[in-house]
């Protein structure tokens, strides 16, 4: 089982790479005859990732998070994920380029540093755990790639309203779907991470009898979560425009990158497992 996981996860990163120069060819006009083919492809990709995780989580016993690099591997994973739906959903496939380059370094750099030791902590072995650990990962990915999406919404409109088009950016989805796409990437992020904060604090109460447990990772998960839903909502009601959602999306990506690293400052927290 750890030879068979050992093979994929040293394969993964010429898997990425491939799709990644099937998404380059297509960006730059070269690779057309991809297109109708690219859903299936990630898909393949999708299941190969989830099989070298599953093997990895079956031969340790728990779900394989607790280090830095298994960490990465997961962020890969679920940039590679979101990003299928996404183009599933709007079957448009110009900015896969720029998206899945986020998820080949983190596959890279995690396929010849994992760690076979073990798992000793039992709080990794809950499969309530997993599964809320899993949901978060992947709500803060869409987040992170709404962003991008905002971004490059941003660079699009700016790049349009000055008349300035360059062969790079001139590839890219139309701005209507690029705001779309942000939008959908932020509705993925805030159910995800819904189901993840509710099975957190149902483990929460199992774990200390408490259903809200006050960790500063916990509170400002929270708290950025609730301010997402509110202003996601908002939006729909107020009609806000395209540009204020692109950056509110960026925004609010700081905000939960800049809540991370204080919670990871302020002090000590049972979600430390590396």
């Amino acid at each position: 089982m750890q030879t068979f996981s050992l093979v994929l996860s040293y394969l993964l990163p010429v898997f990425y790479l491939i799709v990644l120069s099937i998404y380059y060819r297509i960006y730059f006009g070269n690779g057309r005859k991809y297109e109708n083919r690219t859903k299936i492809i990630l898909l393949l990709l999708i299941i190969v990732h989830g099989a070298e995780i599953v093997v990895r989580q079956l031969f340790l016993k728990a779900m394989p998070l607790s280090s830095t690099f298994d960490a990465l591997s997961f962020l890969g994973f679920s940039i590679l994920l979101v990003y299928y739906i996404i183009e599933k959903t709007f079957e448009n496939r110009a900015s896969g380029f720029f998206i899945l380059l986020f998820a080949f370094f983190p596959v890279l750099i995690s396929a010849f540093q994992h760690d076979w030791q073990a798992e000793s902590n039992p709080l990794l072995s809950d499969p309530t755990f997993t599964i809320h650990a899993s949901l978060n990962i992947i709500g803060y990915t869409a987040l992170a790639i709404s962003a991008i999406y905002a971004l490059l919404y941003l660079i699009q409109y700016r790049n349009i309203k000055e008349k300035r088009f360059t062969k790079i950016f001139d590839q890219l989805p139309a701005v209507s779907y690029l705001e779309s796409m942000s939008k959908r990437a932020v509705l993925i992020g805030i159910i995800l991470m819904g189901i993840g904060i509710f099975l957190g604090h149902v483990q929460t109460r199992r774990a200390f009898g408490q259903f809200f447990y006050p960790d500063p990772k916990v509170i400002i998960t929270d708290l950025i979560w609730l301010s997402y839903l509110i202003v996601y909502v908002a939006s729909h009601f107020k009609k806000w425009s395209a540009r204020i959602m692109a950056y509110l999306s960026i925004f609010g990506f700081i905000i939960l990158l800049t809540g991370m690293v204080i919670a990871l400052v302020v002090g000590k927290s049972f979600h430390e497992f590396y």
